[in-house]
């Protein structure tokens, strides 16, 4: 296997979120949907984690949050984010009835699940 500085990253990123709990609390039930911001290792390998929809946070922006306006699935909603697009996405699941259900301060960012 060839060590690349991407794939150290990576895997740091990994080991991080698993010694944290994140990867413990998302093997329970798998979330209906990521919200995750590939921008950042920790969100990307966060959303790595686990096979189900994703929405990514950077893509969202040019397009008005058009894939949260619209409906989201039923079903647990999952993030890693920084605190200014889980404040967006917040208001737009709440307009659907949705609540946080968790909420952690991780670094930089916030592992967060809504239902």
């Amino acid at each position: 296997m060839k060590l690349s500085r991407r794939s150290l990253i990576k895997a740091g990123a990994v080991a991080s979120l698993a010694s944290t709990g994140t990867a413990r609390a998302m093997a329970g039930t798998s979330p209906a949907l990521v919200i995750y911001d590939s921008r950042l290792p920790e969100s990307r390998a966060f959303a790595a984690l686990v096979s189900a929809p994703r929405i990514d946070v950077a893509h969202e922006d040019a397009r008005f949050w058009k894939s949260l306006r619209e409906a989201a699935p039923k079903g647990r909603i999952a993030g890693l984010t920084r605190w200014s697009d889980l404040v967006v996405v917040r208001g737009y699941l709440e307009e659907q009835g949705r609540r946080i259900t968790a909420e952690t301060r991780q670094g930089l960012l916030f592992r967060w699940d809504m239902g």
